[in-house]
């Protein structure tokens, strides 16, 4: 073959793949699917992300306690929660040691740690003291970092429940004063 007649073979080929190319290009069929296989990708991006955005409010009025300010909100950036200071209404006891804080029910009924606080006590303290100083928090967390919002906790977190454990006992660590407060949480986002 001379490199005259290679030459015209392979510009013989060009021109069959441009022609193709442009026949391709100027379908309007690949053109469509391409933005549908993009507007599918977005609607399933955006609707998770709606998913994670989540936003709540609550209270506890009993008879023997009172939070007046719950709130939380979850969603891809920053995880946050609120609790104000519980006002604590039942009959006072000295106690030596406590454990105080939200927990999660999960599906199984199964208590999960949320945010709480534990100390054992030197002397005696007022139970209405402790609950009333230890029982409030405040607190933002990367939706990375999961500290307080684990995926378990993120998952059941509307089963909010405020816990008290204490021991009237020195140096015993079983609580025989247990109080067990579900939250009337209300969902505001969709």
């Amino acid at each position: 073959m001379t490199p005259n007649k290679k030459k015209h073979d392979n510009k013989e080929k060009l021109k069959k793949v441009g022609a193709s190319l442009k026949k391709f290009f100027n379908n309007p069929a690949p053109i469509f699917i391409v933005f549908i296989a993009i507007i599918a990708f977005l609607l399933i991006y955006i609707s998770r992300t709606n998913t994670k955005n989540t936003i709540f409010i609550g209270l506890i009025d009993k008879e023997d306690i009172q939070v007046v300010n719950v709130h939380y909100f979850t969603n891809n950036d920053v995880n946050y929660f609120y609790a104000s200071n519980a006002n604590f209404l039942a009959e006072d006891k000295k106690i030596y040691n406590f454990q105080i804080g939200y927990y999660v029910k999960n599906e199984k009924g199964d208590l999960v740690e949320f945010a709480t606080r534990s100390r054992q006590l030197d002397s005696s303290t007022s139970l209405k003291e402790v609950v009333s100083e230890m029982s409030g928090w405040n607190f933002a967390e990367k939706a990375a970092s999961d500290y307080f919002f684990t995926d378990e906790v993120i998952q059941d977190i509307e089963n909010l429940h405020f816990i008290i454990k204490a021991s009237t006992k020195k140096d015993s660590t079983e609580a025989d004063v247990y109080y067990d407060y579900e939250v009337e949480m209300s969902k505001i986002t969709k």
